[in-house]
């Protein structure tokens, strides 16, 4: 049962680093999709919905790694938004976009807090980074996160500093997609995940 809760924490804050620098850079809206009935039940005023993933040769890096002892770390990479769509019709010309983040944050393989960080997104008018860039955008994440379930929830929630959607909020959900089960063990020095992010 040990090892089972040493396996949740790891993942609970891998995610949670991931999201929290992740979300610091959501992704705008390309054209409403019509016909799916998920999409306008689940988010009728959503400014934007797009799945987000680090690609091939993409992590968010730790420095120095997160280790079951809490210390000061900080993160650094970059992602792919796609799939990006409007429900609101208020950014129908954005279909992708590509983040580039950094942040800093006190972590152990358990938990994550006091998170800083900016990200800076860059929006396209076609799929997978196609077509004419229009427009920047930069985030922000809640200092101090919101209570939820896990450490992830907690930094699944901030602010479109300036740039397109400013003032707005976003909030999101991600899932490691490497191997996090040595964190307790030997330490994480990276992530790569993958995710939705969903701009109100």
């Amino acid at each position: 049962m040990r090892a089972v809760h040493h396996l949740r924490a790891a993942a609970v804050t891998a995610t949670a680093v991931l999201t929290l620098f992740a979300t610091g850079s959501t992704s705008q809206a390309g054209p409403q999709t019509n016909g799916a009935p998920s999409a306008a039940v689940a988010a009728p005023r959503a400014t934007l919905k797009c799945s987000l993933r680090t690609g091939p040769g993409q992590r968010i890096t730790f420095s120095p790694a997160v280790t079951s002892t809490p210390r000061k770390i900080s993160a650094r990479g970059s992602a792919n938004l796609d799939n990006c769509t409007s429900p609101n019709g208020r950014q129908p010309r954005i279909r992708s976009g590509r983040i580039t983040l950094k942040g800093s944050a006190h972590a152990s393989c358990s938990r994550a807090r006091s998170l800083k960080g900016t990200a800076t997104a860059t929006w396209y008018s076609g799929p997978h980074r196609t077509g004419r860039v229009v427009g920047h955008s930069t985030f922000r994440p809640a200092p101090n996160g919101t209570r939820g379930y896990t450490a992830a929830d907690s930094f699944l929630n901030g602010t479109v500093a300036s740039g397109r959607m400013a003032h707005r909020s976003f909030s999101g959900t991600a899932v490691p997609t490497n191997n996090v089960r040595h964190c307790f063990s030997r330490g994480l020095g990276y992530i790569e995940g993958r995710g939705n992010l969903t701009v109100r």
